[in-house]
């Protein structure tokens, strides 16, 4: 009996990099992208801005090593944007440990929501 192929469950490519996002909603805010998918970067933004509108979480530590200003991550919709409104990937930058299972909550919600989703081509 032959073995059945495994069904592709990942519907993006997994990454972990934080860039400037120079698109028009992000505004040159640094976003923290997670996935890659036909030519679009889907990611959440970052800021140091306490009044910012929408909702938001205090960050333990400033993902930028040189920055010491309180930081948030944005809780609202994961973006999705096209690659050419990135810039290059920042490097050194990193989430606390504090901070990480709150990331991988934010990404596991958008997963089971965008996995159960409609189809998308």
């Amino acid at each position: 009996m032959a073995r059945r192929k495994n069904k592709q469950t990942r519907k993006y490519e997994p990454r972990d990099e934080f860039r400037y996002n120079n698109g028009f909603r992000s505004k040159g805010h640094p976003n923290y992208v997670f996935g890659y998918k036909n030519g679009k970067y889907k990611s959440m933004g970052l800021t140091t801005e306490q009044n910012e509108p929408g909702p938001k979480v205090k960050l333990s530590k400033n993902p930028n090593p040189l920055d010491d200003r309180e930081s948030y991550l944005k809780l609202s919709k994961p973006m999705t944007d096209k690659v050419e409104f990135y810039g290059e990937v920042l490097t050194d930058w990193k989430f606390a440990d504090e901070d990480k299972p709150i990331v991988r909550h934010r990404k596991k919600q958008y997963k089971k929501s965008y996995n159960r989703g409609k189809k998308r081509r």
